[in-house]
């Protein structure tokens, strides 16, 4: 297989522009390579050989190579899946038939169970001196007052060190892989990337299984600025161990 071996050039682009960071993988002779800032990737490969291209963002696609792949630089365009909502379809069988009879039994229910909670509020004005419903007023102004504190906001809790190291620990999506090769954080500084997070004050809601799309979109969005701030830091640390 080594003899007949070649090397294919390629260009991975989606529906916007060209993407940098895809998995190529040669299924065929178990390699892989990724695509660099310009979306542009170099494997060995044959013909009839298998690749798999892969990313968090884009759906996988299998391309069989043939001859003609190997003449020029061949291009490979992937449909992105972030962000794609599923058809919902709306069925007549479940649209309700408004029953007028039902409304005004449930209505009427409602009405009674008022009155007999709050008397006062339906007593007529001539009970009362001066023809004004002081007592109706005050009984309106209370249940007012009772309704506006009754709402207590509950106080937001902010994802810490402690949830994101255990979300990538324990979790089938957020997991090692994922922060190693799709976030492109180095181990030696995973610990450092989970406690600049921490800083982003991330809603702890944004763990649960409904949110994981966003959460995964400002980790995306951190881990660009965390490197971009490893990049600076090494390269001013070297300009000065030069200048030593």
């Amino acid at each position: 297989m080594s003899i007949f071996s070649q090397h294919l050039k390629g260009k991975v682009y989606d529906q916007q522009s060209t993407v940098k960071g895809i998995k190529v993988y040669n299924i065929s002779k178990q390699i892989k390579t990724y695509t660099d800032d310009a979306g542009e990737f170099s494997i060995a490969a044959s013909v009839n050989d298998t690749l798999l291209f892969e990313s968090l963002f884009h759906n996988p696609k299998q391309v069989k190579l043939k001859p003609t792949d190997f003449e020029d630089i061949v291009v490979f365009e992937l449909k992105k899946t972030i962000n794609e909502l599923g058809e919902v379809l709306l069925n007549n069988n479940d649209a309700k038939t408004f029953n007028a009879k039902t409304y005004t039994n449930a209505t009427g229910l409602q009405l009674a169970n008022d009155i007999k909670n709050n008397p006062h509020l339906y007593k007529p004005e001539s009970a009362y001196t001066g023809g004004a419903n002081i007592l109706g007023i005050i009984g309106m102004a209370i249940q007012l007052f009772k309704k506006k504190n009754k709402y207590k906001p509950q106080p937001i809790e902010y994802i810490n060190y402690k949830h994101l190291d255990s979300l990538f620990k324990n979790d089938d999506f957020f997991n090692l892989r994922l922060l190693h090769q799709d976030l492109r954080i180095p181990e030696t500084y995973a610990h450092l990337f989970l406690d600049y997070c921490e800083t982003k004050s991330l809603n702890k809601e944004l763990i649960s299984e409904e949110n994981k799309v966003v959460l995964l979109d400002s980790l995306v969005e951190f881990s660009r600025e965390f490197l971009k701030i490893t990049k600076n830091h090494n390269s001013a640390k070297d300009s000065l161990l030069i200048k030593n």
